[in-house]
Parts: C-alpha cells; sequence; structure tokens
C-alpha cells in the first residue's frame, strides 16, 4: 500500500470505532507484507513463497501436498500453485509423486531453498529490528495479544 493511501487514512477517522480498528489493521497488515515482500525481493522470491518454504522446511522429508500446505498458511487467498511453481524454477522446492497415492504430489524443499532461506535471514532480522524499534517490548506483547483476541473471538 502506498505511503500516501496511508498517511490518508492514518488521519480518516469514522464515527464507528470498528470500522476504524478494521482500516488500521488492514492497513497495517498490508504494511507489514510490503515489508516482508522487500525483506524476500534479492531472491526473487514473495513473503508467501518464503512462508511456504518455511512450512517445508519444517516437514518432515516425506514432504507435503499443496492442501498441507495451504492448511499451513496465513493468507489463504494466494494462488499457492503459482507460489509453488515459482519455487520449483527456482530451484528451492521439488515435486514427486506420492508413494502411496499416485494423484497426489508431494513437495520438498531442495538443499539451495535451505540456503535461500539462510540468505535470507539477516534481512529479516534487520526488518524485525525496525520494526520492533517503533514498540516497546510490553507495547509488542500488548498488540499480539489484541491481535490473538481479535482472531480468537
Amino acid at each position: 500500500m502506498g505511503e500516501h493511501l496511508e498517511k490518508h487514512i492514518s488521519r480518516t477517522h469514522f464515527a464507528n470505532p470498528v470500522l476504524n480498528a478494521i482500516i488500521n489493521v488492514n492497513v497495517a497488515a498490508s504494511f507489514l507484507q510490503g515489508k516482508v515482500n522487500e525483506a524476500c525481493a534479492p531472491l526473487g522470491i514473495t513473503g508467501v513463497q518464503y512462508n511456504i518454504l518455511r512450512i517445508l522446511q519444517r516437514s518432515d522429508n516425506a514432504g507435503l501436498s499443496r492442501n498441507d500446505i495451504v492448511k499451513q498458511l496465513i493468507e489463504k487467498s494466494v494462488d499457492v500453485t503459482r507460489s509453488i511453481d515459482g519455487l520449483v524454477k527456482l530451484g528451492y522446492v521439488e515435486r514427486e509423486p506420492s508413494q502411496e497415492d499416485r494423484r497426489i504430489v508431494l513437495h520438498r524443499i531442495t538443499s539451495s531453498g535451505g540456503v535461500a532461506l539462510e540468505s535470507i535471514d539477516p534481512n529479516f532480522r534487520v526488518m524485525l529490528n525496525s520494526i520492533g524499534s517503533v514498540f516497546s517490548s510490553e507495547e509488542l506483547h500488548t498488540l499480539s495479544a489484541l491481535c490473538e483476541k481479535l482472531y480468537s473471538h
């Protein structure tokens, strides 16, 4: 989301405080997604692709189906197949039909995918430190608790 729009929205107040909260949470989420995408840009991947690599890195060596990956993603509206295709093209992910059910395709992170994740880590530390410096530790705990309260309701 552009800086101009963020500044405009942050100065706009609606009579309904729920609407204000919804708008501000969405603007903040868009801002954070942009920061994650910036951290991933040197590798030519998106934040969603980064999350897919992390999910695959945490999985066992048997691999995960597309549906298993989708279940673990925060952002459900993305085209996961296209995101995985891009990771396969870059050599970060490999596909293989399941031994038990040939209709299921399993995905695994490759060694170059693991190296790519390691190379992004310094970018993420810089990003996290930058965002974290805006808030105190107490504010971060409060922000996290408020978000959890919202989506757990």
